[in-house]
């Protein structure tokens, strides 16, 4: 999935997305609290993000 303009973004509380932020030099995870949009790492900083994508998947441990 390639980024999406922010007014695309689910606004599910909590639910963490990759966060483009031109103005906090670059990706960041974040989370929407009451509209507000903060780290994921530290909810005591807001982001100012431009586009957003969805987490990638984990990687699958493969054992031989």
């Amino acid at each position: 999935m390639a980024p999406q303009p922010m007014d695309t973004a689910p606004k599910v509380e909590n639910v963490p997305l990759l966060l483009y932020c031109p103005e906090q030099d670059g990706w960041h995870t974040g989370i929407c609290f009451g509209g507000v949009w903060f780290a994921h790492i530290d909810t005591s900083i807001s982001l100012e993000p431009s586009h957003w994508m969805y987490l990638p998947e984990e990687p699958q441990d493969t054992v031989e």
